[in-house]
């Protein structure tokens, strides 16, 4: 989706195959991929090679398997798209780590859309499957896809993959079963899948629309890809009045990644990687405040805690087996100021649409190996909490001040953590959520390492 310019609008490491579409590339028989939704507009750690070598091998880290790069415009003005993406391309292949990329394509002009593909669907690190390029979209149902992308690619020797986020009719942005039938039934003749671009939505609502499309598509024989989103604040609809939806922390990812895990699609894109505008960002980036939305924007906070709670999902997901808990670790998340505050700029619109059990609590999710106690200030105010091995959350009222997390076991802390201050006065209003995380001693978990070169084969 092209926030910037709208404001809502497993692998399987065996069975290599040589691809008859283009030399020097393979396919693994495999289908459980994670990729996020990248937004070109956005450069999180600045647009130089280096920069997005950092971003891939934040990904990587993450046991993501490559980028869907949202590509809002191409031969127009916004010069920025076609600079970035080659640049993205080159760091990609530079660092031989076989991180793939596809275009999830949000343009009208179909000669931009065939130049797009036409030049990088043949390079290195292009997503293929069955031997053909992988192509998505956001949105887009009303382009002549066959008659002005498929066949003229086709004379160019390029075969497309076609999984795109098709709007339902009617519109919705948290579709059912039938959303998902009346897709399949009115674009048959050029789909090979569908995705469905989940965000604006509660977390048990996205995990149930998610559900309703693995059937539905499955039950056509295309392949499904499903979203996963760590959270969601329409921050700039500042005109119709902003959407808050509440994702509960860490129970939120937890709820999402169960149902996918449970439903089986066959790919899953985060949504969003670094869309620093509606809140959805995944990124690990220590300071996504360099993208300011006005005079007094409000902070943008590190999101490194979705992601990494994440990572024990994503590798359940792709290898079939929930991993071990190597060792304590500590998540927190909560926003940092409540929801009856006031701003002082008088001019800053509050959240007129509000989704969800909406409190001023913190929300904690621990991995713990034994028994410990889990010790919460919020403001000075303590909490002590006797937690039991596993996989646990909690949800604290928070207070305004300093809030601290420690871990302890037979009296001894084990993990510490701090998170950004609740503020009691604010000048604008600010709900994009803090998070954060910590691990005791033991090895911090770490994803399995990819094969040298992957691209799918898929099926229901």
């Amino acid at each position: 989706m092209n926030m910037c310019r709208r404001l809502w609008t497993g692998i399987c490491w065996a069975g290599l195959l040589v691809s008859l579409a283009f030399p020097g590339q393979v396919e693994a028989a495999g289908l459980h991929c994670v990729f996020a939704h990248y937004m070109v507009c956005f450069a999180t750690y600045g647009a130089t090679i280096d920069a997005y070598k950092h971003e891939i091998q934040d990904a990587q880290a993450a046991g993501i398997d490559g980028f869907a790069l949202n590509v809002g415009a191409w031969s127009g003005p916004e010069t920025y798209y076609k600079s970035r993406v080659e640049l993205i391309y080159d760091a990609a292949e530079q660092l031989g780590t076989n991180f793939k990329l596809f275009f999830s394509i949000e343009l009208t002009n179909t000669n931009d859309i065939v130049d797009m593909l036409s030049t990088y669907g043949p390079r290195t690190n292009s997503l293929l499957s069955e031997g053909k390029v992988v192509l998505s979209t956001f949105g887009q149902n009303a382009l002549d896809w066959q008659g002005s992308v498929f066949t003229p690619l086709r004379a160019k020797g390029i075969q497309l993959l076609f999984v795109p986020f098709f709007w339902p009719n009617p519109v919705t942005e948290l579709p059912d079963y039938q959303g998902a039938v009346g897709i399949l039934n009115t674009y048959s003749n050029i789909l090979d899948g569908l995705f469905l671009f989940g965000a604006a939505g509660l977390p048990y609502q996205l995990a149930q629309c998610n559900s309703n499309y693995t059937k539905a598509v499955h039950a056509a024989g295309k392949i499904f890809m499903a979203s996963y989103t760590p959270n969601y604040w329409g921050c700039l609809q500042t005109n119709a009045g902003r959407r808050y939806y509440e994702s509960d922390g860490g129970e939120g990812t937890i709820l999402q990644w169960n149902a996918i895990i449970a439903n089986q699609p066959d790919w899953v894109e985060i949504v969003t990687w670094n869309d620093f505008i509606e809140s959805t960002y995944s990124s690990p980036v220590s300071d996504p405040g360099v993208y300011s939305s006005g005079l007094q924007s409000p902070q943008r906070y590190c999101h490194a805690g979705y992601l990494e709670l994440a990572k024990h999902y994503i590798s359940w997901y792709k290898t079939g087996q929930e991993p071990a808990i190597p060792g304590d670790a500590l998540f927190y998340y909560y926003r940092t100021h409540p929801m009856n505050a006031v701003a002082s700029n008088t001019n800053d619109v509050p959240v007129t649409w509000q989704f969800g059990d909406i409190a001023d609590v913190i929300y904690n999710t621990v991995f713990l190996t034994a028994p410990a106690q889990l010790v919460i200030s919020s403001g000075g105010n303590l909490s002590t909490n006797t937690m039991a091995s596993g996989i646990q959350s909690l949800r604290t009222p928070f207070a305004a001040g300093p809030q601290q997390f420690v871990i302890s076991r037979n009296g001894v802390p084990v993990i510490a953590a701090q998170g950004p201050d609740i503020l009691s006065q604010i000048q604008v209003y600010d709900f994009f959520p803090a998070t954060g995380f910590a691990y005791g001693t033991q090895v911090k978990p770490s994803p399995p390492s990819p094969p040298q070169n992957l691209s799918v084969v898929p099926g229901p």
